[in-house]
């Protein structure tokens, strides 16, 4: 939405008739007008046209605070600093850089930790935020590597936990402040998939996590731009999902309302490490999402069929493979089940160092799953969506991501729901299927083996299954009268 602002327009903006379609509504119908003005120099243009619209645009203006160690600390500050600025904000974002997306970010010197730090603890001094948002750089390094390889990564596991504390303890400062509205929505982007006990077992961190509605969380894992074919032995891919689990997740579990669970960019959820939270329960969940979470059981959605209290699943990038050729010395290590698999005899027999299997879940039988299990569920979303968006392909402009879990509502078989896992390629081991659903298999399998098109071969009886669980939910809305 735009508004415009040439010099007659201003001349005229104390005139009552410039104005009188607005100025004649309700407050609360030109609230959610001005609510849906996105653009900043549009809502600055509003607030000259009136003092009552200059009410509205200003609180939809600051309804945000920003705090970044580089240049976002002034005005962080000032905002903070100002009684009449102070009460806006609801949504408090918290960033390590100023683009937590730059490749090869500096580290930051010592007095500009310490000036972070202290800015931190002026989160108190925002009495009506109920949500917060950290994001960390997109870059990380497990513990068993060596530096030399790790050029440009520079938050280190113990800065991470280190920059965690300061913000648990700005909010914990903050729950002490009389009048201070609870922060009930936690979001972190590009959290470590490294288990961090010694932050998760303290009292600060079951403090500040028991008091939240919403625990939403974007994971990322190592990648070593100099030897990305042995990415998938971290050992922190063995060990968070339990991690995730035992710590994270159940430490939220009997008072989340809305959880989200994404992988920046890897398949998860299957192996190395299992994701099973199937001990836990939440009770008062009603939304869930969950993005490139990968499936290779047939029992793997039995966590989520528990969760009866459910009315909105999104599953973004969310896939079943169907296909796995993973070392037998891996094998061995992450103890992989292989229950529900079928073994594949290798082209070179005995020889290869590598087991192939075939894995027959499908995503009919998933939705069909979906449909009966949840009878609360009145809204599915299903689509794959670029990690960049799509701004050529006429498709969704927003990227993927934890933080834009919302802004994409289709439901819908893209052909990338299926996918294979093969640990000898590069520069991923779970190569995606092209836009026409096809699979490079890259596989030394036995002659007479031939490999589908998955997305052809079981896409009437997927859109089938999918279009009856839509159903499904349509039916539950309007019972409910929504």
């Amino acid at each position: 939405m735009s508004w415009q602002t040439d010099p007659s327009s201003q001349a005229n903006a104390s005139d009552p008739n410039a104005t009188l379609h607005l100025q004649g509504l309700a407050p609360e119908v030109v609230a959610n007008i001005v609510n849906h003005v996105d653009e900043k120099d549009s809502l600055r243009n509003l607030r000259l046209v009136s003092k009552s619209m200059d009410e509205h645009a200003r609180r939809k203006m600051f309804e945000k605070v920003m705090l970044t160690p580089e240049l976002g600390i002034d005005r962080w500050k000032h905002i903070a600093d100002s009684e009449s600025l102070s009460i806006l904000p609801r949504h408090a974002i918290i960033q390590t850089r100023d683009d937590p997306d730059e490749d090869y970010a500096e580290d930051l010197a010592g007095d500009q930790m310490e000036e972070f730090e202290e800015a931190l603890k002026a989160l108190s001094k925002f009495p009506r935020l109920n949500s917060l948002e950290l994001t960390f750089t997109n870059k990380c390094a497990g513990k068993d590597n060596d530096d030399w390889i790790h050029t440009g990564v520079t938050e280190s596991i113990d800065g991470r936990v280190e920059i965690l504390q300061w913000v648990f303890q700005a909010i914990k400062d903050r729950m002490g402040v009389e009048g201070s509205s609870r922060i009930r929505s936690l979001t972190l982007r590009n959290l470590q998939n490294a288990p961090i006990d010694e932050f998760t077992d303290s009292e600060l961190f079951s403090t500040v996590m028991q008091q939240l509605d919403e625990l939403h969380i974007g994971m990322i894992q190592e990648y070593n731009e100099h030897g990305p074919d042995h990415d998938y032995t971290c050992v922190e891919l063995q060990t968070f999902p339990g991690h995730l689990c035992s710590k994270w997740l159940a430490a939220v579990a009997p008072n989340l309302r809305a959880l989200s669970l994404y992988s920046a960019t890897d398949n998860w959820g299957c192996f190395p490490g299992y994701f099973d939270p199937s001990d836990l329960s939440f009770p008062k969940l009603e939304t869930l999402s969950l993005g490139y979470y990968t499936l290779t059981y047939d029992d793997q959605l039995d966590w989520l069929l528990q969760q009866k209290s459910i009315t909105k699943l999104v599953m973004h990038n969310c896939m079943i493979a169907p296909l796995l050729r993973i070392d037998k010395e891996n094998m061995r290590q992450w103890k992989t089940s292989t229950r529900d698999w079928e073994p594949i005899a290798s082209q070179w027999g005995e020889a290869d160092p590598s087991d192939i299997f075939r894995y027959r879940g499908t995503w009919s039988q998933f939705f069909d799953k979906i449909a009966d299990g949840l009878p609360n569920l009145k809204e599915f979303c299903f689509d794959y969506i670029g990690i960049y968006g799509d701004y050529w392909g006429g498709g969704e402009k927003t990227p993927y991501g934890v933080q834009h879990r919302h802004d994409h509502s289709k439901a819908k078989v893209f052909p990338k729901r299926y996918v294979i896992f093969n640990n000898g390629i590069l520069p991923t081991h779970w190569p995606e299927a092209r836009d026409d659903g096809q699979l490079e298999t890259y596989f030394e399998l036995s002659e007479e083996l031939d490999i589908p098109n998955f997305h052809v071969e079981f896409l009437k009886n997927d859109k089938a299954s999918l279009d009856k669980l839509l159903e499904k939910c349509r039916a539950r809305r309007e019972g409910a009268g929504i």
